[in-house]
């Protein structure tokens, strides 16, 4: 290989194993250097985009590494179909991650050291275009997720999302070029600055502050661990003898309030009266409020299905019913199906689901509370747009049993726990297989179950009314550090 790739091969490499997998989350705060160096020092428009195909293709092929065996194992596909699929998926991705390669190389022909202040809000820049105009959107492996283990540091996500994690991370890569390859202290000290202070800040939350006393829960999660493709046997068992048993246990613990996950479920809420009927019979005789995942479906005019979250509270009728906002792509439903046709094997088991259109809230001892189903739980703006509407619990039911023993359902369960620290609001995420937890307003998960494992997870969690600036700003401050780099396009050229 040439020495020039050198360069983006190990900043790929090395920003892949950051992430959840291998989870050496340090080497993030300095395997982009090389890269950032390849992109201000590479005079060949050529080689930039070779390299960046490199680079990306190595980050996000590594990351979403499980997504073959998903298409083949869940989708009925060969393997060649599954890896065209993938690569297809990497090359979009890739191409989401090119306006930041190119507008470095283009600042860094007129100044490197303009360019090096420009790379943090330019690599964000990108990464909100990932998240909003991706097909239906897909902010999987944030450079900011890597550092969840990372307790201080990411209480920064209250300020300006989790994006504002991945900003520092690459301040802190400029620094170290600026440093170690120009001589340049002007970003080392600003980095020094702002890493101190986001690691006060942090200190802080984690040690210090205390949100507002909100009402207290006694909630139980239930893990079932439902078969994916079953027989009619199995589910029978599940949701008749199974689910019913772990509710009641749930019950004879003294909890308030019972959530069951996203699983696969042949019974349809609205249309299978015998199923209905029996889970408002339990619930109506322990007086305890349960949240379901079903398929509901209407016909007239025509018959839609949606993957919705029920609160059963007892009797006929259901106080809560919250259907999917953001739908699975592939999954749930297939975007421009008369272009992709070829791509319709991926959603006949789960079928064509329609999104819904309203931020639903359910309440429980008089507590509000949001529904994230699965895929939901990573957006940002999601969550935010639940607790404007008065949110003062986030639950994200999920079934991540399609992706086996990967490093997904870790990576779903990390990029996931960010919501309670942007909004300040605890997660009850409830998974089929795992991993379930109460994760507080802080991100420390409080109780979490294993991997595969059925079983019951029991723990108290305390409702918050507290705004973060996040919640109330949005993405604005984002937006003025992407702005803030797009600006040294307009410095005039200096000499290297």
């Amino acid at each position: 290989m040439t020495r020039w790739a050198l360069r983006p091969l190990v900043s790929g490499i090395g920003i892949c194993l950051a992430f959840p997998g291998f989870s050496l989350f340090p080497l993030a705060w300095v395997t982009l250097a090389p890269y950032l160096q390849f992109l201000l020092e590479t005079g060949s428009r050529r080689r930039i985009l070779a390299g960046h195909l490199i680079f990306s293709s190595l980050y996000f092929g590594g990351v979403l590494y499980w997504i073959p065996r998903v298409l083949v194992e869940y989708g009925n596909l060969d393997w060649f179909t599954s890896a065209l699929i993938f690569g297809l998926m990497i090359l979009l991705l890739d191409l989401f991650l090119l306006p930041f390669s190119l507008l470095t190389h283009a600042v860094a022909r007129r100044s490197a050291g303009i360019a090096l202040w420009s790379v943090p809000g330019l690599w964000i820049l990108t990464e909100l275009l990932r998240n909003y105009y991706t097909v239906n959107g897909f902010p999987w492996a944030l450079v900011g997720h890597t550092q969840f283990p990372y307790r201080w540091i990411v209480q920064v996500a209250d300020l300006s999302g989790v994006y504002l994690i991945s900003f520092l991370v690459l301040l802190g890569n400029a620094a170290l070029v600026a440093a170690l390859r120009y001589r340049n202290w002007r970003i080392p000290a600003l980095f020094a600055l702002c890493f101190a202070g986001a690691n006060l800040y942090g200190w802080y939350r984690c040690h210090v502050w205390n949100p507002p006393p909100g009402a207290e829960l006694r909630v139980a999660l239930v893990q079932p661990d439902v078969g994916l493709f079953a027989d009619g046997r199995h589910y029978a068992e599940k949701y008749f003898d199974d689910l019913p048993r772990h509710y009641r246990k749930a019950v004879e613990a003294g909890v308030d309030w019972v959530i069951f996950p996203e699983a696969q479920n042949p019974y349809l809420f609205t249309a299978d009266s015998e199923f209905r009927a029996f889970w408002q019979r339990q619930v109506q005789a322990s007086g305890v409020p349960l949240v379901m995942n079903v398929t509901s479906i209407e016909r007239p005019p025509s018959t839609r299905y949606f993957n919705s979250a029920y609160l059963l509270e007892g009797g006929e009728t259901v106080s809560y019913r919250y259907d999917k906002i953001h739908l699975v792509p592939f999954g749930e439903y297939v975007p421009m199906a008369e272009w992709l046709a070829f791509a319709s094997p991926l959603v006949q088991e789960v079928g064509g689901f329609q999104p819904g259109q309203e931020y639903v809230l359910g309440r429980v001892s008089g507590v509000r509370f949001a529904t994230l189903i699965c895929f939901e739980g990573i957006f940002p703006e999601l969550a935010r747009d639940f607790v404007r509407n008065g949110a003062q619990i986030l639950v994200n039911i999920t079934n991540d049993t399609w992706y086996g023993t990967t490093a997904a359902p870790m990576q779903h369960f990390q990029f996931g726990a960010f919501r309670a620290i942007e909004q300040r609001r605890p997660l009850l995420r409830c998974a089929n297989s795992g991993y379930s937890a109460h994760i507080d307003a802080t991100g420390a998960v409080r109780s979490r179950t294993g991997l595969f494992e059925e079983g019951l997870l029991v723990d108290t969690v305390q409702s918050s009314s507290y705004r973060t600036v996040y919640s109330r700003v949005g993405e604005w401050i984002n937006m003025f550090l992407a702005g803030l780099a797009l600006l040294g396009l307009v410095f005039p050229r200096r000499r290297r």
